[in-house]
C-alpha cells in the first residue's frame, strides 16, 4: 500500500522551507551590511589619523620656516581648508537626508577637532608671514533646538559662503560646531567669549553675534 502525504504537512513543510530561506538571505543581507558599516568606520577613522598628524605636522613645520616658504604653506593650509570644508558638507547632505547615526555624530566631532587644529595653524601661519589673508571662524550649533535656530544658521551659512565666493583666496572660512563637549572647542569658546550659537570671528579680534549681512562682515576684513 502506498501511503501519500496529506497535503497540510506539506505545505506546512514548503512553508518552513521558504521561511528559513528568507531567513537566511535576510541574516546574509544583514551580516554584508554591518560588515561593510563596520570597515566604512574603520577606514573613515583610518582617514582621521592621517588628516590630524598632517596638520600637526604642517603646525611644526610653520613653527621653523622663514618667510621664503610662506607662498607654498598659505597654498597647502588653503588646499586643507577646502578639502575639510567638502567633508563637512557631505556630513551636512548626510543629516538633512536624515542619517543621524552613531557614525555621523562621530564624524562631526572629528571634524570639529581638526577644523580647530586648522585655525590654530592658521593663526600661527598669519603671524609668520604678516597677516596674508583674513580668517572667518563660524561657530555654530550641532544640534539646534527649535526651527528658528535652523533657519538662522542656513541663512547665515549662506551669507558666509557668499563673502567667500566673493573674497576667495583672501580669505578663510572656518565653519565648527561649537556645543559637541569637546575640551579645544571649548576653550575656544572661552577664549573669544562664545556665549550664542551662532556666531562669527573675525581676524581672532571681532566676534559678530547671529545675523549679518554679506556688507557688515566684509567691513570687518583687512583684505
Amino acid at each position: 500500500m502506498v501511503y501519500k502525504m496529506s497535503e497540510k504537512p506539506k505545505v506546512f513543510l514548503e512553508s518552513l522551507v521558504i521561511t528559513l530561506f528568507v531567513l537566511m538571505i535576510g541574516f546574509s543581507w544583514g551580516f554584508y551590511f554591518e560588515n561593510f558599516r563596520t570597515n566604512k568606520v574603520a577606514e573613515s577613522y583610518k582617514n582621521y589619523e592621517v588628516e590630524a598628524l598632517d596638520l600637526k605636522l604642517q603646525n611644526y613645520y610653520y613653527q621653523i620656516m622663514d618667510q621664503s616658504s610662506c607662498k607654498e604653506a598659505i597654498n597647502q593650509n588653503f588646499i586643507f581648508a577646502d578639502n575639510l570644508y567638502n567633508t563637512g558638507l557631505k556630513i551636512e547632505r548626510a543629516e538633512e537626508a536624515n542619517q543621524i547615526t552613531e557614525d555621523i555624530i562621530r564624524e562631526k566631532r572629528r571634524h570639529a577637532l581638526l577644523k580647530t587644529e586648522l585655525w590654530l595653524n592658521t593663526i600661527l601661519l598669519k603671524k609668520k608671514c604678516n597677516n596674508p589673508f583674513d580668517t572667518v571662524v563660524y561657530i555654530f550649533a550641532h544640534d539646534p533646538k527649535n526651527n528658528a535656530k535652523v533657519s538662522e544658521q542656513k541663512i547665515i551659512s549662506n551669507v558666509l559662503k557668499t563673502v567667500k565666493e566673493n573674497k576667495g583666496n583672501q580669505i578663510i572660512l572656518i565653519p565648527i560646531a561649537g556645543d559637541m563637549d569637546l575640551g579645544t572647542v571649548n576653550l575656544q569658546n572661552r577664549i573669544y567669549n562664545i556665549t550664542y550659537f551662532p556666531s562669527i570671528i573675525i581676524n581672532e579680534e571681532k566676534v559678530l553675534e547671529g545675523f549679518h549681512t554679506v556688507e557688515e562682515i566684509e567691513s570687518y576684513l583687512k583684505k
